[in-house]
C-alpha cells in the first residue's frame, strides 16, 4: 500500500513539473516581443510589402492599437490567439452551493482562479491507443459530470495521434490549427510516460497563458495522461467502473484547475479512497473556476 504523504508529495511534483513545462512557453514577462521592436517590425512590413506582408508576419491591423502577447513555440515566438466571437456563456453560471476544502492550480495575485473561457468551449481529443473497451464511456461521463459541475461547455473534437509529454506544446498548427491545442487525453504506461511509474493512475493539468492582447490570464492546452494498466486492474473489480471514473474526473478537475488537497473527502485527494463522486469541496472549487470573466 502507497504511503499517503509520500504519494501527495510526488503527486506536487508531478504537477510543479508540468507548470514549469507550461511556463518556459508561456511566461509573458520573458517570451513577449518586445514593443519597440514590433513596432519596428511592423513599419518595416508596411513599407516594403503592404497589407501582404503584414499578413505574413501573423500581424492584423488591429495590432497597432493592441499589441499582442507572444509565446514560445519550438523556440519561436507566435503570436497568442485571439478567441473566436463570443455571445457570452455557452452554459449558465453553476453556484457554488456547497462548502469544502478546495485549492486552486493557478491563481492570479488577488487570489482569484485561473480558469478556462466559459464563453468558448473547451475542446477535447482522444488518443485511443490502449484505450479500455469502456474507455470512451469513461471520459464520456467524466466529461458530462466535471462540466456540469463547472459550467464550462467541454465538447469532444475527435481522436489523435499525439503522444502526452509533460512538456506538450500549446499551439501546434500542423495537427490543431493555429489556435490552442486542445485538451488532449491519451491512454498510456509509465514506458512512454515516466511519471505514470508506481501508483500513479493519471496525470492531468493546464498551461495557463496570457490573453491576445496581453490583458487577463486563461488556461488552454491541457493534457490528461490515464494509465491503462492501472485502470484495467480496476475495472475488474464489483465497483470498478465507479473507481475508474473517478480517476478520470479527478484528472479531468486538475485540468479545468483544481489542485489536491488534504481532506480525504473529496475526491481532490491525492490518494484513491472509496469515494468515487465530487466532494463538497470540489464541487465548491469547481463551480468557481467556471465563473472566471471571459476573454474580450
Amino acid at each position: 500500500m502507497s504511503h499517503p504523504r509520500r504519494e501527495h508529495r510526488r503527486s506536487r511534483r508531478l504537477l510543479r513539473q508540468m507548470d514549469r513545462a507550461a511556463a518556459r512557453a508561456t511566461a509573458p514577462g520573458r517570451r513577449e516581443v518586445p514593443r519597440a521592436v514590433v513596432g519596428l517590425g511592423v513599419v518595416v512590413a508596411l513599407a516594403v510589402g503592404g497589407g501582404a506582408a503584414l499578413r505574413s508576419t501573423g500581424w492584423e491591423l488591429a495590432d497597432l492599437a493592441h499589441p499582442r502577447a507572444y509565446v514560445e513555440v519550438d523556440g519561436r515566438a507566435v503570436a497568442v490567439p485571439r478567441p473566436d466571437a463570443s455571445d457570452g456563456r455557452l452554459l449558465p453560471v453553476v453556484e457554488a452551493a456547497t462548502t469544502g476544502s478546495y485549492v486552486f492550480l493557478h491563481t492570479l495575485d488577488d487570489g482569484s482562479p485561473v480558469g478556462y473561457d466559459p464563453c468558448r468551449p473547451v475542446r477535447y481529443v482522444v488518443r485511443p491507443d490502449g484505450m479500455p473497451s469502456v474507455g470512451q464511456a469513461l471520459v464520456d461521463d467524466a466529461v458530462a459530470i466535471v462540466s456540469a459541475a463547472s459550467g464550462i461547455m467541454i465538447v469532444a473534437a475527435g481522436t489523435t495521434d499525439e503522444a502526452p509529454a509533460m512538456d506538450r506544446a500549446i499551439i501546434q498548427p500542423d495537427r490543431y490549427g493555429d489556435g490552442w491545442a486542445p485538451v488532449l487525453i491519451a491512454w498510456s504506461d509509465e514506458g512512454e510516460l515516466p511519471e505514470l511509474a508506481g501508483a500513479v493512475a493519471g496525470v492531468g493539468g493546464s498551461a495557463a497563458v496570457p490573453g491576445a492582447d496581453r490583458t487577463g490570464t486563461w488556461l488552454a492546452a491541457g493534457r490528461l495522461a490515464l494509465d491503462t494498466a492501472d485502470l484495467n486492474a480496476m475495472l475488474v473489480r464489483a465497483d470498478g467502473y465507479q473507481q475508474a471514473r473517478a480517476i478520470v474526473v479527478h484528472e479531468l478537475a486538475h485540468v479545468l484547475g483544481l489542485d489536491h488537497v488534504a481532506d480525504p473527502d473529496e475526491l481532490m485527494h491525492p490518494i484513491t479512497s472509496t469515494r468515487t463522486d465530487l466532494g463538497p469541496g470540489d464541487l465548491q472549487g469547481l463551480a468557481l473556476l467556471g465563473q472566471v470573466a471571459c476573454e474580450e
